[in-house]
């Protein structure tokens, strides 16, 4: 079976969306496909970024900051809006693609405790996401 895509959106692809992308690779190892964009991307992952994945054990290694041109939205089954219901303005709707708003805070300059309960609060819908789908496949 195919894995799944997801695409996790943000604004600028360097805090959320990144850590989003590497929690969902680590929780659905090789049954879902993740990606991240921004709608202004900085070009940069952050610090804690990457300082919160690896305290939690996930893999930051191979993000980067993009923008939605650099991502195969064809191949999307899933949209996850980061910044509510305005995120899913900029991607086209599609039949058959499920499209999700979170409102997550952007913990850009913050401590490294602010970005580890941020982590952890995708960890939580994320798992929550991927348990939902399992359950409607039975």
């Amino acid at each position: 079976m195919k894995p799944r895509s997801i695409l996790f959106l943000c604004i600028g692809n360097t805090c959320r969306s990144p850590m989003a992308e590497a929690i969902a690779r680590g929780l659905g190892e090789d049954r879902v496909t993740a990606y991240s964009a921004g709608l202004s991307p900085t070009g940069r992952i952050s610090r804690g970024t990457i300082q919160a994945l690896e305290r939690l054990g996930y893999d930051p290694s191979g993000l980067s900051s993009k923008g939605l041109d650099a991502v195969p939205l064809e191949e999307i089954d899933t949209v996850v809006s980061l910044i509510g219901r305005q995120g899913l303005l900029f991607v086209p709707a599609r039949p058959g693609v499920r499209r999700i708003a979170w409102k997550i805070p952007d913990p850009y300059g913050e401590e490294l405790g602010t970005f580890l309960a941020v982590a952890r609060d995708l960890e939580r819908r994320i798992q929550r996401l991927y348990d939902d789908a399992r359950a409607h496949r039975r």
